[in-house]
């Protein structure tokens, strides 16, 4: 089914695919018609959790495209937001530049990013994701994760 993601609708809060996928507000989408290059991406955050592969708390923002061209540069700038109580703090970031197939399938960008900082502590946690298409004019646009506690074994 991969290959039928066709965009039918796209609104500034939801994007209904062909596929029977919808997005709820917490997704971000984006559509690009300029220049006969037509595409239409959305973004989602998971919650923030701990990894043991990675041994932080991490979340993932996925990205997956629809369009003419078989492949589509995205940019993706992460930040995991910590809070114990008093202002909200940065406990990591990320930006990375990856190739996204626009097939439907989903590009995984990881906030911390692969051998970058390590979030090794308990608390409420929060994940909040811009995207971009590179070169182009496109706004993927946000995805923000809720408040979440996270407990670090």
């Amino acid at each position: 089914m991969r290959n039928s993601l066709k965009a039918i609708a796209v609104s500034a809060t939801s994007l209904v695919m062909a596929s029977g996928l919808s997005a709820s507000p917490a997704v971000a989408d984006s559509h690009h018609a300029a220049d006969a290059r037509k595409f239409v991406c959305k973004a989602s955050a998971d919650r923030p959790h701990w990894s043991k592969g990675a041994k932080s708390v991490i979340y993932k923002t996925r990205v997956e495209c629809a369009g003419s061209e078989p492949t589509i540069k995205v940019h993706c700038k992460g930040q995991l937001i910590y809070s114990a109580g008093g202002s909200p703090a940065t406990a990591a970031t990320s930006s990375e530049t990856r190739t996204v197939k626009t097939d439907g399938t989903k590009t995984t960008f990881y906030t911390p990013e692969a051998g970058g900082k390590k979030v090794d502590w308990s608390g409420k946690f929060q994940g909040s994701t811009h995207c971009t298409s590179p070169g182009t004019s496109v706004e993927i646009g946000d995805a923000t994760t809720p408040v979440v506690p996270v407990k670090v074994p």
